[in-house]
């Protein structure tokens, strides 16, 4: 079990859901968009609990600040302690 944690911060919560929302109007099924998120987060938890500090250093957006990509999309985080905060998330051909 790892010591770290992951959590959202509320804009990342809001990206999220805006990437939900997006999907939605591409008339996909609920389960599908929910399995898509699903698989973001299990992502997360195999890469960032196993090796936290393994995203690209980001000194542009901040000290500390982190990013790695899965299916175009980058997530930004940083370490605060035993926790890592996602603190947005973003897909890599939108501004």
């Amino acid at each position: 079990m790892s010591e770290y944690r992951i959590v959202f911060s509320p804009r990342a919560q809001q990206r999220l859901a805006e990437i939900a929302n997006y999907l939605y109007q591409q008339n996909l099924s609920q389960r599908f968009v929910l399995d898509y998120l699903q698989r973001f987060e299990d992502w997360l938890n195999i890469l960032l609990l196993q090796f936290p500090e393994s995203g690209a250093l980001m000194p542009a957006f901040g000290k500390d600040i982190r990013r790695v990509i899965y299916q175009q999309y980058s997530f930004i985080y940083r370490l605060n302690g035993n926790t890592i905060e996602i603190l947005t998330v973003y897909r890599e051909n939108q501004p």
